[in-house]
């Protein structure tokens, strides 16, 4: 009867006891793949904020950069404009002959404009010139510049030709 009993244990224990065990089993492996996919999660959840950061991170320094735009989409008209805020004023000797629109490439919402400017001055003159640029409010830089000198008795010795990339707002098609 000890037998019996022992064998009956053994086939409830088998028939009831084997698909606790395995239900278990087969909770702690879903378990396992549910944290799996959480932490995934999580991982997805910190890239996309760091994307987000980045994002905002650019779009401040695209207002930034819009802020040091030309208004305006015509090449001339800019070219008009620093040639008279570029010539110097108040006893500086530099005098503009000539300006011209050499070419313009669009980057998205804005244009990139190259002009060509041709002045004499001196070596003052050339100071101011190149701080005015430097300091100025909208965005340009020199793109080439090349200074020859020139034997004067007196008055501006120093012929200048710069090239200016400025950006400004993307001209409208027509």
């Amino acid at each position: 009867s000890g037998a019996a009993l022992l064998l009956a244990i053994l086939v409830v224990s088998l028939v009831w006891l084997a698909p606790l065990i395995s239900a278990n089993e087969n909770l702690e492996i879903q378990a396992r793949q549910q944290e799996e996919l959480a932490r995934k999660y999580r991982e997805k959840l910190t890239q996309a904020q760091s994307i987000r950061d980045n994002l905002v991170k650019q779009e401040q320094e695209l207002k930034q950069m819009q802020k040091r735009l030309f208004r305006g989409n015509d090449p001339y008209q800019l070219a008009a404009s620093l040639g008279e805020l570029l010539s110097s004023k108040g006893g500086q000797k530099m005098d503009i002959k000539t300006y011209q629109v050499l070419a313009s490439k669009e980057y998205g919402l804005y244009q990139e404009v190259h002009l060509r400017f041709n002045f004499m001055t001196t070596v003052d003159g050339l100071y101011f010139f190149l701080d005015r640029v430097k300091n100025f409010e909208t965005a340009l830089l020199v793109h080439e510049i090349n200074v020859q000198k020139v034997q004067r008795a007196k008055g501006p010795d120093l012929v200048v030709n710069v090239i200016l990339a400025a950006l400004m707002e993307k001209g409208e098609k027509s």
